[in-house]
């Protein structure tokens, strides 16, 4: 389970809504949790989740429609095609996620950043991913 969760049951019910709204737009979307809420560390500076400071939201989401959308609105992926940074305001808004993210954003009381990558397998495949499986 992610850092910043109280119990199995708040992660799951928060991650669950969180797929779930974005599934409305893109019906194959998979997603997992990434960064310092997996490893516990911040990859820049080392300092623990939350420890001085609330630590943020990486999430990853893949899926053929999500990637098509992307590509069809001028999503911009990093150098190898197999992913995008954390998706811009602008981006979000291109897609029809810019209020779901913000959503999510207000309910956790955390940034929640998402990345697009060609597959969920690729994504944990590059970093420590905690898949959402149920």
């Amino acid at each position: 389970m992610p850092y910043g969760f109280r119990d199995f049951g708040h992660f799951r019910e928060f991650s669950s809504r969180f797929r779930d709204r974005m599934r409305e737009l893109y019906p194959d979307l998979d997603m997992g949790f990434q960064g310092s809420s997996v490893t516990g560390r911040s990859a820049d500076s080392g300092a623990p989740f939350d420890e001085g400071r609330v630590s943020d939201y990486d999430i990853a989401i893949s899926g053929d429609s999500i990637n098509q959308a992307a590509h069809e609105n001028g999503v911009q992926f990093r150098g190898d095609g197999v992913s995008t940074g954390p998706l811009s305001e602008r981006d979000l808004d291109r897609l029809g996620l810019d209020g779901i993210t913000d959503d999510a954003s207000a309910e956790t009381g955390r940034e929640v950043h998402v990345m697009i990558f060609r597959s969920i397998e690729e994504a944990a495949s590059r970093k420590p991913t905690i898949k959402i499986w149920f």
